[in-house]
């Protein structure tokens, strides 16, 4: 999972005149995290981040969505993408980090079953040599990062004029 954490330190003024401002620090944060969240998920699977999902059947890239988590003093910008495989399995992460080399045996049936091209195969179990990681959301969260930065800086500097005009 890729987290971007920014933190101010040594700056105790600041941190006062922002629990003195109420709940506007908290309105801009929000606003901000929105705004981040709608630059790269506009609506539920879409924008650059369901773009650059890979795809074989959509389904990932269909449910991909933002929220914001946690509570109002701690809020977090989450993006999810709960595809889940015909076993119900989030494979997201996977598709995200890889595999590792691994064996699939039938467990729930007498053989696995499954087709290559033309050919039907039945089989107790199958060596799967695993994947290799796939991070397309560190590609898009690096191509936005400037306007990502873009919008963080004029929610500081919104907070900065509301500071500014309680003096």
């Amino acid at each position: 999972m890729t987290q971007v954490k920014l933190e101010i330190k040594g700056l105790e003024e600041l941190r006062q005149a922002l629990n003195e401002s109420g709940p506007q620090m908290r309105i801009v944060l929000n606003d901000a995290l929105r705004e981040v969240g709608s630059l790269l998920v506009p609506a539920k699977g879409t924008g650059p981040l369901a773009d650059a999902t890979p795809v074989v059947t959509g389904n990932l890239a269909r449910s991909t969505y933002y929220r914001i988590e946690q509570g109002i003093n701690n809020q977090t910008l989450a993006i999810r993408q709960p595809a889940k495989s015909i076993y119900g399995q989030f494979y997201g992460h996977f598709v995200r980090g890889g595999t590792s080399p691994h064996t699939i045996a039938a467990r729930f049936a007498k053989a696995l079953h499954f087709w290559i091209g033309d050919v039907e195969i039945f089989a107790k179990s199958v060596d799967h040599p695993g994947t290799t990681a796939n991070p397309y959301h560190v590609g898009v969260l690096n191509d936005k990062w400037s306007e990502i930065m873009d919008i963080l800086t004029s929610a500081a500097e919104a907070l900065q004029e509301y500071l500014a005009g309680r003096k």
